[in-house]
C-alpha cells in the first residue's frame, strides 16, 4: 500500500493546528484514509476524538469532504499531475512568504499576531486539503486493481426459483434456478466483466468503448451490445451460448487464440473434456495425447410456434425438440428442484420434444409418456425424488 507520508512529508509536519507532531500526522492520516472511504471502525472513533480535542480541525475536514467530492467527480488523471504540480510551487511560496511574516512579528514586541497569519493558516489547510484530495484521486487510480473482491456482489437463484437483475451499467439478467452471478459495484476500467455460474440471459446495454464480459466455467462471451442466453452448469458436461440479436465473439478457456464469432440465430456448444489424469496415472499413459473439448457451432431450436427453446424458459416455458431424457432431465431438476433417477440406463437415451407452459411436472412426464414414441414409467419415493423405470 502506499503510505501518504510518502507523498506530504512537508504537509504531515507542518503545525496547522496547535498539537503536538504526532497527533497532527495521526490526524492527517486518518482524515485521508476517511475520505478515500477506507476507515476502519476504530479508527473513525479515533478520528473523532482527535477532532473533539483540537476543534480548529474540523474546519479543515469540513474543506477536505467537500473538495474530495467534488474534485474526486471532475479531476481526469492528468488534470490531477498538473495540479499536484502547481500546489506544489504555491504550498512552497505559501511557507516561504509565512516564513517573513513571522518574522516580521517576531520583531514588534508586544505585537498580537496579525490577522492575515491566522487567515493563512486557514488558506494553507484549504490548500493542504486540495492536494490530499488530488493525491487521493490518483492513488485509487493508479494504486489499485479496478474492481476490489470486497465490492463484488453476488445475486444466487435457488433451483425452482428464477431471478431478474439490472447491472449498474443498466445491462438487465434473467438468472435461471440453481445460477449464481458475481458482478462489480460499479463498472470501472476498459471492460465491464461478470462471472456466471448456471444459467442467465443477457440484455447487454450498448457501449463501444467499455466491452462486455461474461466468464464461464468453459468459455468467455464478449459483446458491446446484444442479447443472448449463456448455460453453464457445473454438474453438466457442456455449456452453450445462443445469440439472439446483435454479435458475440466466444473465446474458450482451453484456446485462447481460437474465438468463435456467432451471429443471431446461432448457438455454440461446447462438451466438456475428460478431466485430466492424475500425474502418477498420467506418467504410465504418456502417450496417451489429451482429449480436448468437441465445439459445435449450429442454429438455435424453435418449435412450432416458432419459440425459441434456448431462452423460452425466461418467458416460464418449457421447450424441448429430439432432446434425449437424460438431458431433459437435467432441465427438469433444476426448474422443479427435484432429483430424477434413472433405474434403467436405455431411457436416459429416448427422444422426446414437448413444449410446456405452466404444465407442472407430472403433467410434463405423463405428456411425454402418452407420446407412444417413449415408453417409460416412474414413480415417487419417500424423499420425493422420481424414479424412471
Amino acid at each position: 500500500m502506499i503510505s501518504f507520508r510518502e507523498f506530504l512529508p512537508p504537509l504531515l509536519s507542518y503545525p496547522y493546528m496547535d498539537i503536538n507532531q504526532k497527533e497532527n500526522n495521526r490526524l492527517w492520516y486518518l482524515l485521508a484514509r476517511k475520505m478515500a472511504n477506507e476507515i476502519a471502525e476504530a479508527e473513525n472513533r479515533e478520528l473523532i476524538t482527535l477532532l473533539q480535542a483540537n476543534p480548529d480541525a474540523l474546519y479543515a475536514q469540513e474543506i477536505l469532504s467537500q473538495q474530495w467530492l467534488d474534485s474526486y467527480k471532475k479531476f481526469s488523471s492528468k488534470d490531477a499531475d498538473d495540479a499536484f504540480e502547481k500546489h506544489q510551487v504555491r504550498m512552497q511560496k505559501a511557507i516561504d512568504d509565512n516564513a517573513v511574516s513571522e518574522y516580521e512579528n517576531n520583531i514588534e514586541e508586544n505585537a498580537q499576531p496579525k490577522v492575515r497569519v491566522i487567515w493563512w493558516r486557514y488558506v494553507s489547510v484549504a490548500a493542504a486539503c486540495i492536494l490530499v484530495a488530488l493525491i487521493l484521486f490518483k492513488w485509487n487510480n493508479q494504486a489499485k486493481p479496478q474492481t476490489r473482491a470486497e465490492e463484488l456482489q453476488q445475486l444466487a437463484t435457488q433451483y425452482g426459483s428464477k431471478s431478474q437483475l439490472i447491472l449498474p451499467d443498466g445491462t438487465k439478467v434473467w438468472l435461471n434456478g440453481g445460477s449464481t452471478l458475481d458482478y462489480p459495484k460499479q463498472f470501472s476500467g476498459p471492460l465491464r466483466e461478470v462471472t456466471l455460474e448456471g444459467e442467465a440471459f443477457f440484455d447487454v446495454t450498448e457501449n463501444k468503448q467499455q466491452p462486455f464480459l461474461v466468464h464461464t466455467k468453459t468459455f468467455t462471451v464478449k459483446v458491446l451490445g446484444t442479447a443472448f442466453n449463456i448455460r453453464a452448469y457445473k454438474d453438466e458436461d457442456s455449456a452453450s451460448a445462443s445469440l439472439i440479436r446483435g454479435s458475440v465473439e466466444v473465446e474458450l478457456n482451453t484456446r485462447k487464440n481460437n474465438k468463435v464469432l456467432l451471429r443471431p440465430n446461432e448457438k455454440l456448444v461446447v462438451s466438456a473434456a475428460p478431466a485430466m489424469a492424475e500425474p502418477r496415472e498420467a506418467a504410465t499413459h504418456a502417450a496417451i495425447a489429451p482429449v480436448e473439448a468437441e465445439v459445435k457451432k449450429s442454429l438455435i431450436t424453435t418449435d412450432r410456434f416458432n419459440t425459441v427453446a434456448e431462452t423460452a424458459w425466461v418467458d416460464n416455458k418449457l421447450v424441448f425438440k429430439n432432446k434425449s431424457f437424460e438431458q431433459i432431465a437435467l432441465v427438469l431438476e433444476k426448474w422443479f428442484a427435484v432429483e430424477i433417477c434413472f433405474k434403467n440406463e436405455n431411457r436416459k437415451k429416448l427422444n422426446l420434444s414437448g413444449t410446456f407452459d405452466g404444465e407442472n411436472l407430472d403433467e410434463i412426464l405423463k405428456a411425454f409418456m402418452e407420446t407412444g414414441a417413449s415408453t417409460f414409467s416412474y414413480k415417487k419415493d419417500t424423499a420425493g425424488a422420481i424414479i424412471i423405470y
